[in-house]
């Protein structure tokens, strides 16, 4: 709870222990894993729902809950056993906890409950260390901008026990992560700080366009693991979010700096490149953003002009009809790097005396699933990662020559590197594919795929075609930092 996790992973105690509780309690399953991301997924549709209804008065309330419920990332990450639906569930708890505080600004019972929900918050939460610090620094504005001045004894309560959490979960954060492994995250998420100074016309519109990724789609990767709504207009939703500021900074400046703030100093931490602003991992941030399109496009609605009343219906289409089809585009259930059904048809087809070899990629979940069918830990080979040297993929399966039946598992193929072509190719030229069984991701990547091969290896004419040393591989041109850091994290050889 309060180390290093293996494989470079990183995730804070609070969630942590309850993941453990569920395990020794309930077992072992996906279900029982997901158990918490799920409950956090449910509470988070309420709060944010109770949340809307305290903000709008009007069709806009349902409006921002419908995009909340139909968000694929809330959804997705709901069934996922990571933090990011804990960080989504802290993120909107303490901002309606802080809206609620504000009805009664004075009120010591309403400050000491707020304290306590932001200290609960951090040790679910990592990055809600910028959700406290943002509303911190927001009440402490109001509280110099307000006139007459509301008494100073609960806002310093706020103050004092938000303090606290916060350097415990600085202090956590720092020791949950060895020097290596922060190197590490910095090259995995190096796309994700603020070119700053900025060189470019592009660098300077770069917060704008990690903005418009919110709602569109994150970089390459697949669309909604990677944290975005994924919704056509994207830049339009990303305008009426900037617009949703203005207009609540018009009526409400302090749901205005609630929202805003925390955003600002996610990106002026990546800017000093401490924390990205990109992906998944600002996942917290959606909720506020929604709120603000939401204000943004009842604003621009109410300001309308009567002569681009023909258009009313196009911009409601683009408004409502956005989340719809994303969500349609994104039904669930999610299946990305599916192993189950490979692992379980390895189990009821394989024979005492076949080989099993699990490409590295695969390993985590193949070794997780084994026993569940079945299979021991030592009729399996584990192999290595090389991604500099493919060469070595050819020796690991060398071990192999002579046997009738090895079975190839495989998935995460990430980076592009072909390794598992190089694979395939050399067995497919020192033996002979017996069977193929492929467990396509709902993403539509074939990188996210799950694969299953057997091959016949016994054939010595075949055996003398090519050996590891003679085959020709891919020349694949792998950069020095992927290379260095390509085969660590969860890329690392299990042991």
């Amino acid at each position: 709870m309060f180390g290093p996790l293996d494989y470079a992973q990183v995730a804070p105690p609070g969630f942590l222990l309850i993941e453990k509780a569920a395990v020794l309690t309930v077992g072992s399953s996906e279900y029982a894993l997901r158990l918490l991301p799920l409950l956090c997924g449910f509470a988070a549709l309420l709060a944010f729902a109770r949340l809307a209804h305290h903000l709008f008065d009007d069709w806009a309330a349902p409006f921002a809950a419908g995009m909340f419920a139909l968000g694929a990332p809330f959804v997705f990450f709901s069934s996922q056993v990571k933090q990011y639906s804990s960080d989504i569930l802290a993120s909107v708890v303490v901002l309606a906890a802080a809206a609620w505080m504000r009805r009664r600004p004075g009120n010591i019972r309403r400050s000491l409950t707020l304290g306590l929900v932001g200290a609960a918050a951090v040790l679910f939460s990592q990055p809600a260390c910028f959700i406290l610090a943002g509303i911190g620094a927001s009440l402490a504005l109001v509280y110099l901008l307000e006139r007459p001045r509301p008494a100073t004894g609960p806002l310093a309560v706020v103050g004092i026990m938000w303090g606290v959490a916060f350097s415990v979960a600085i202090v956590l954060g720092l020791r949950a992560m060895s020097p290596t492994d922060r190197l590490y995250m910095h090259w995995y998420w190096a796309g994700g700080f603020w070119p700053v100074p900025p060189r470019s016309v592009s660098d300077l519109r770069w917060p704008f366009e990690q903005l418009t990724y919110v709602f569109g789609a994150f970089g390459s990767g697949p669309r909604r693991t990677n944290g975005g709504l994924s919704y056509p207009w994207s830049p339009l939703f990303a305008v009426m979010t900037l617009v949703g500021y203005v207009a609540f900074w018009k009526q409400r400046r302090d749901i205005a700096l609630f929202l805003a703030v925390p955003a600002l100093l996610t990106l002026a931490a990546s800017a000093v490149q401490l924390y990205p602003f990109t992906g998944r991992v600002m996942t917290f941030l959606e909720p506020g953003f929604v709120l603000a399109a939401a204000a943004g496009a009842r604003y621009v609605l109410g300001i309308w002009p009567a002569r681009l009343e023909a258009l009313t219906p196009a911009l409601l289409a683009v408004l409502a009809g956005s989340p719809i089809y994303a969500a349609v585009r994104a039904l669930p259930p999610e299946r990305v790097e599916h192993m189950r059904p490979v692992v379980a048809a390895v189990s009821t087809q394989r024979q005492p005396d076949d080989a099993v070899y699990v490409y590295y990629g695969a390993g985590q979940a193949t070794l997780y699933y084994a026993p569940m069918f079945g299979l021991a830990r030592n009729a399996l080979t584990v192999g290595r990662c090389s991604m500099a040297n493919p060469r070595a993929y050819l020796r690991d399966v060398d071990q192999f020559r002579g046997r009738p039946r090895v079975w190839i598992l495989a998935t995460h193929l990430i980076r592009n590197t072909g390794e598992l072509q190089a694979i395939t190719d050399y067995l497919d030229a020192i033996g002979r594919r017996a069977d193929l069984m492929t467990v396509p991701a709902t993403t539509g990547l074939s990188a996210q795929a799950a694969y299953l091969y057997l091959y016949d290896l016994s054939d010595p004419a075949r055996l003398g075609a090519a050996s590891a040393e003679t085959f020709e591989v891919p020349n694949v041109k792998v950069d020095e930092s992927l290379a260095q850091w390509g085969c660590y994290g969860t890329q690392a050889p299990v042991p």
